[in-house]
């Protein structure tokens, strides 16, 4: 028997196995692909060999992502050390520089779609 207490005991834990995912879609689609198997000839115990689907996303596109990372953070610390030593003009002057490349930049991605 237990005395009534103003603090709270820790109750002992349960353990609880929770499926994480079940999806009742893809169980019927499993189901009714199995059926139309049977139909069409095949036997479910692997007579049957449909198309395989290839889903894998091809990325080679890795090191040119870091590079650009590398150059935006590049860019972002010679910014904060250009402010540091010359102040808000800086900005002007960086705005100077990149605006030209972007608009070069533009101009060429333009002519070449045409």
């Amino acid at each position: 028997m237990r005395f009534p207490s103003l603090f709270r005991l820790p109750r002992h834990q349960q353990f609880r196995i929770q499926p994480r995912y079940y999806d009742p879609v893809k169980e019927e689609i499993k189901e009714r692909t199995e059926r139309i198997k049977e139909q069409m000839g095949g036997k479910p115990d692997g007579n049957y060999q449909p198309s395989k689907i290839n889903f894998k996303r091809k990325t080679k596109s890795a090191p040119a992502t870091s590079m650009i990372q590398l150059a935006i953070a590049s860019l972002l610390g010679l910014m904060v050390l250009g402010w540091l030593q010359f102040g808000n003009e800086v900005f002007y002057y960086i705005l100077w520089i990149i605006l030209p490349v972007y608009l070069i930049y533009r101009l060429k991605s333009l002519r070449r779609r045409k």
